[in-house]
């Protein structure tokens, strides 16, 4: 079984932070050209810990952290992040953000479970209309979000680098919550 956890402070982070940095660098690590969600390879312990602490000092109104557990063992095997816009005239849409799943829980339908959830988190706690994403369009993940009824709407060529440090291109992302 499996349970999906909102974390609200740094110290629910720190409950979790052994297993969201192991996740983090499974997900960096193994095959830096195929990864590109915002580090370097090979990503150090210390700078995994010190991304998730960073989230943890944002959460709250604006930025919201969700992982997906193992209920055994409480590893993480999922996150998904949602932002939300703090101007006025952007209060109806969010960005969804490092939604990741650790290689070894791949293709068991994770992925699905932390967007849908995020979605429903967006639209019925958020009272959000919208959501945008990004992810490199060579991924497996342009693929992922498609037939989870996100819309393209644009691309963008050498947006952000890969783990291996070469530029890729992203694809950008939208989904109306109805």
């Amino acid at each position: 079984m499996v349970q999906i956890t909102h974390l609200l402070t740094t110290e629910d982070i720190g409950a979790y932070l052994p297993s969201l940095c192991s996740l983090l660098q499974a997900c960096v690590n193994p095959d830096p050209s195929s990864s590109s969600i915002g580090f370097l390879a090979p990503l150090s312990e210390e700078d995994a810990e010190e991304y998730w602490m960073t989230v943890g000092l944002k959460l709250g109104k604006a930025h919201h952290l969700f992982v997906l557990t193992d209920e055994a063992d409480h590893e993480v095997l999922a996150t998904v992040q949602l932002i939300t816009v703090l101007k006025a005239t952007h209060k109806h849409r969010g960005e969804v953000s490092k939604l990741l799943v650790r290689p070894s829980a791949q293709r068991r339908g994770l992925g699905e479970l932390m967007i849908d959830h995020v979605e429903t988190f967006a639209r019925e706690e958020m009272g959000m209309q919208l959501l945008t994403l990004d992810t490199n369009t060579t991924t497996a993940a342009r693929d992922f979000y498609k037939s989870t009824g996100w819309i393209e709407w644009g691309a963008c060529p050498d947006y952000a680098a890969f783990a291996d440090g070469k530029l890729g291109s992203a694809t950008f992302f939208r989904k109306h919550l109805k």
